[in-house]
């Protein structure tokens, strides 16, 4: 970064006056190497950017998260700084499992943003809430995306609405992309399984 201590500030501040720190050639902005946190589930995060082919030197500015290819794994685009935005592609083992899913609300706002949704699989809890931001000049996609690991079922999911109506649905088979619709009693099925896009050249042949 190019400034100290500093960042946003335009009044004048007691001690150092508000004012942006040029420190010149000694800048690390657009210098830093990317980092990838994977989750230990254990309360602590590792940096395995350098394992993944992630740890690339550049002026990283925004990230979105999806699943680009519907294969069931979330995938990573970066947007840099006068440099080509690049997209990661997730290759999870295929014993793994996911489940997505995808809330409208009837006397909450149809978005459902600020849902809340718990997910118990296994000894596991997760919980999502739909938002439509993720950071600095990023986006959020609006489905709720949950990694089971080897876990083939979802025993509870509870969904709080922002209207204060809780639902709760059970025995949920992963794998599958579902739609919530707000006082509905059972989630709708938007896909049953995992799909994988065939590319436009292989399907022409």
């Amino acid at each position: 970064m190019d400034f100290v201590q500093n960042v946003g500030r335009r009044s004048r501040v007691a001690g150092d006056h508000g004012d942006f720190i040029n420190v010149g050639v000694f800048s690390l902005n657009g210098f830093e190497r990317n980092a990838l946190y994977r989750n230990l589930g254990n309360g602590k995060l590792l940096d395995v950017a350098y394992l993944e082919d992630a740890d690339r030197i550049e002026d990283g500015r925004g990230l979105g998260i999806l699943d680009v290819d519907s294969d069931g794994d979330l995938d990573l685009v970066l947007c840099n700084y006068k440099q080509p935005a690049r997209l990661l592609i997730n290759q999870a083992p295929r014993d793994r499992h996911w489940l997505r899913l995808w809330l409208q609300g009837t006397r909450s706002a149809r978005s459902a943003f600020g849902a809340r949704v718990v997910v118990h699989h296994g000894v596991q809890r997760q919980t999502r809430e739909v938002i439509s931001t993720a950071g600095y000049l990023s986006g959020q996609s609006p489905y709720l995306h949950f990694g089971l690991s080897r876990d083939a079922m979802v025993d509870r999911l509870v969904v709080h609405w922002p209207s204060g109506l809780e639902q709760e649905f059970r025995d949920l088979p992963a794998d599958r992309f579902y739609r919530l619709v707000e006082g509905e009693k059972e989630p709708v099925p938007v896909f049953p399984e995992a799909r994988t896009i065939v590319p436009a050249t292989a399907a022409a042949r």
